[in-house]
Formats: C-alpha cells, structure tokens, sequence
C-alpha cells in the first residue's frame, strides 16, 4: 500500500513538473511572438482576465440563447444586466438608440469598455445612445433570439444591428453543433447524456482534458517539427463538414433566414434593420501577423460566398470583410485592436446616417 501511495505521489509530481515546464516554455515563446506594439501589449493585457479569472468564467446558462455574462464590475469590463457598460453619447436625444448584436468582436474581447465598437459609435456624430447586446460566441441564431426577448424595448426610428458570420462558419460548419447549432450544443449534449452514468465517457473526457493541457500543446508542438501530424489540426477537421457544399449551404441559408426575420420584426416596429458580414484575419486582402487556424479559414471560404450570395434578396445586408487596409487583428479568429473598432464603428455609423 505504502508503495502504491508513493508510485502515485511520484507520478503526480512528474506529471507537475512537466506542465509547469511546459507552461514555462510556452508563455516564453508567446512572449517572443507578442506583438512589439507595446500600446496593442498593454491594451491586451489589461482586458485578458477579470481578477485572474477568464472572461468566459463569468458565462452562466440563459434560456433560449445557451448563456450569457453574469454582472461583472472591474476596472476595464464591466456588465450589467447582461449588457455590456457602453459610453454614454452626450448627444443623446433621450430616446434613440442603437442596438448592436453580435459575438465577441460586437462585446468587445480584449478590449475596454470604452473601445468597444458601441462605445466608440458613441462618440461620432449622431443623436443615438448605442446599445452593447453583443456576447462572447453568439451568432445570428442567438442574437436573434436576444431580439425577440427585447422587441419590446426598441422604439421607431431606432437603428438594430446584426454583425455576423465568423460564429455561424466556424461553429455551424461542425456537425456536433449542427448547421443551426451554437458553439456549446455538443457539450450540453454530453453532460445530459453523462449526468445519470458517472463514468460513463471518463476516457474520452480525459483525453479532452489532457489535450487542453500546456503539456499536450508542448508535445504536439515537438511533434510537427520532427514531421508527426499535427493532432490540433486533426481534431479541429474530425467533424468539420462544410467541405460538404449542402451542409456548408444549410449553414449559410440559416445565418441569413435569421437576418431575414430580424429584418421583419424590426420594420414592423418602424425601426430600421442592418445586417453586417463581419471581417476576418481570412477575408483580408493584405498580409496578416498572427497564426492561421486552418478550420477556421476553410469556414470562411466555404461559408462567406454563399452567404453574400444568399444576402443580396435583403434590403438589410452590408459586406465589410474588406474594411481594412491594414491589419489590426490581435488573434487567428476576428478580433481586433481599438483602433480596428474605431474603424468599424465609423464604418457602420457612415452606413445608418449615411455620412
């Protein structure tokens, strides 16, 4: 028994011990390859975690739309009411509004409140008070559902807005998720199927677990070096079917038939209705920094065309994958510096006033 016990406490220490280096040479290399902006440092810096806590920490389960923030006060991201703080427009009539829809890019990942794109569309010139109902991996199924939910708030005249795309390819194009899925369908799936057989899947939990480790990041990363596949790009392909052109246009049909209804309910209530395709590090026609994830932009290329096209038929649809001329992306997915949302609120504010 007294050997078991050490062999245990040996393999627990060994196991330590690799992590911890492996964390160690992982957070050296993401150092050397940080960008050398040290305002873009700073600016990521600040916003990364809330108390040593990840952002996605604070999401708890919200019927009808999967999740969404609990009320977080802090010094750069604050929430209330599942709405994140937005700049108050100083030339607010006292009644119109802007409301903005979207995911993490519309929240305002790695960005204060203050450098959200509805703060920054806060401070052009307008008489409206944006409205931050973006969330962190919401897409157009959910931001529409967050719609119905608030219809009764928005009054005529008001200006709605959908910034989608990135969420419904990249999450939607997996088949564990569904061609009108959410990024969680797959996990909620699981526990319900788990929660009356507690063993049952520990194996492949395990193995999930081992993968999200900086130790199995560090191994795979020795292993495409010496030649071996690399086991992220494998499990990011296992159940990607957009490469299927039915299932990739199920997808994209989706996306829009939500635009499509968002875009009647708003005109009954006399508000006006913009649907936006958001940019990406793969729409991009000029050179971009940070690394590809290669799902990700197979997803765009699969899913962006049939998109635009299935769009034209809306009154609503506004294309600016191509916004930028320069690159101001901080990650492989779609988020951007403050400076990129400056860009794309004046964008948009141009587009609802016409400016």
């Amino acid at each position: 028994m007294k050997k078991f016990i050490f062999y245990i406490i040996l393999i627990v220490i060994i196991v330590s011990f690799m992590e911890f280096g492996s964390w160690s040479i992982i957070q050296v290399h993401q150092l050397i390859k940080q960008p050398k902006n040290t305002e873009i440092k700073n600016e990521i810096s600040v916003t990364h975690t809330i108390d040593g806590r990840s952002v996605e920490s604070f999401n708890e389960y919200q019927a009808f739309y999967g999740w969404s923030k609990k009320d977080i006060t802090s010094k750069n991201i604050n929430v209330k009411n599942k709405l994140r703080k937005t700049k108050k427009n100083h030339k607010w009539d006292l009644k119109s509004k802007i409301w903005f829809f979207g995911g993490s890019t519309m929240w305002g990942h790695e960005v204060s409140d203050e450098n959200t794109i509805p703060s920054l569309s806060s401070e052009l010139n307008h008489n409206f008070q944006p409205v931050n109902f973006g969330e962190n991996g919401y897409n157009s199924g959910q931001s529409l559902n967050r719609l119905i939910e608030n219809i009764d708030n928005i009054n005529e005249g008001d200006h709605i807005i959908f910034f989608d795309g990135v969420n419904d390819a990249t999450m939607n194009c997996q088949s564990v998720h569904g061609p009108n899925g959410h990024g969680e369908v797959n996990q909620i799936r699981r526990l319900i199927s788990f929660e009356k057989k507690i063993f049952k899947g520990l194996p492949v939990k395990g193995l999930e677990k081992f993968k999200n480790t900086h130790t199995f990041t560090f191994l795979n990363a020795i292993g495409k070096r010496i030649g071996l596949q690399d086991q992220k790009k494998v499990d990011d392909f296992k159940h990607y079917s957009c490469n299927q052109n039915k299932y990739a246009y199920n997808v994209s049909k989706n996306l829009v038939r939500h635009w499509k209804i968002a875009e009647i309910i708003i005109k009954n209530k006399k508000a006006n209705f913009t649907c936006i395709l958001q940019p990406n590090p793969y729409t991009a026609n000029f050179k971009v920094n940070q690394p590809v994830r290669k799902v990700w932009k197979q997803a765009t290329l699969d899913i962006y065309p049939k998109i635009r096209k299935l769009a034209k038929s809306l009154d609503c649809f506004k294309d600016l994958t191509n916004v930028f001329n320069e690159d101001y992306y901080i990650d492989s997915c779609c988020h951007v510096t403050s400076e990129g949302n400056k860009i794309i609120s004046k964008k948009i504010i141009d587009i609802l006033f016409k400016t």
